[in-house]
């Protein structure tokens, strides 16, 4: 794949993975704190651990793994498939079960750099086993041949454009703060709800298409 091809492929990929509510949600939750403390440090390491995984794939077991899993053939896809739509089934039913005891955290808890930073760190930290759509790049970048100066320059801007709105947040903070807080107490209160419906949906895709296949 050219090099143009390859950097605006995974651009395009970053910018579709940025608009990731389990990191913007918190985001805008430190927006609304005084001055927005804790959103700076919360965005890096939101950065930094994304920033690890891809760079531990590009420089470590990437490759023997995308070889793995070529070989794996079909009945493993499908069979991975099945498993983590088990999985975001049981999301859902946990998220709707705590629909009602959901409460807004205290709003200084994450206010200290360092605890902002460890709640964007451990975010990160959850989802990358399931960031598939990140692997998808990561395995394009590593098909494409690039050496490794490239691949590690490619990693690095995914994640700068994966952070833009965490970024858009901090720089507009000021702007839409009147605004924050009828958002984040929709957030709270109807979040549970609308995240369960989605994890449902793609719960029952994946379970209907790793069934059928393994049929």
């Amino acid at each position: 794949m050219p090099q143009l091809a390859l950097t605006l492929l995974v651009a395009s990929v970053a910018l579709a993975d940025s608009v990731n509510p389990s990191t913007v949600v918190p985001a805008l939750y430190l927006a609304g704190a005084p001055r927005g403390r804790g959103l700076a440090t919360y965005t890096f390491g939101v950065f930094v651990v994304y920033l690890a995984g891809g760079l531990v794939l590009v420089l470590g077991p990437g490759p023997a793994l995308i070889s793995a899993l070529h070989h794996a053939g079909p009945r493993f896809e499908h069979g991975a498939e099945l498993a983590v739509g088990l999985l975001a089934l049981a999301f859902a039913v946990a998220l709707w079960r705590s629909r009602s005891t959901t409460r807004e955290p205290g709003p200084r808890r994450f206010e200290s750099p360092a605890s902002a930073f460890a709640l964007g760190a451990g975010i990160t930290a959850v989802e990358l086993p399931t960031a598939f759509v990140y692997f998808g790049a990561v395995s394009a970048i590593l098909s494409s041949g690039v050496g490794a100066g490239s691949a590690i320059a490619l990693v690095v801007g995914y994640n700068a454009l994966f952070v833009l709105p965490l970024v858009a947040i901090i720089v507009l903070r000021t702007r839409i703060r009147e605004h924050l807080g009828a958002v984040m107490a929709w957030t709270w209160r109807r979040g549970p709800v609308v995240l369960a419906g989605i994890s449902a949906l793609v719960g029952v895709g994946l379970v209907g298409t790793g069934t059928s296949g393994l049929a």
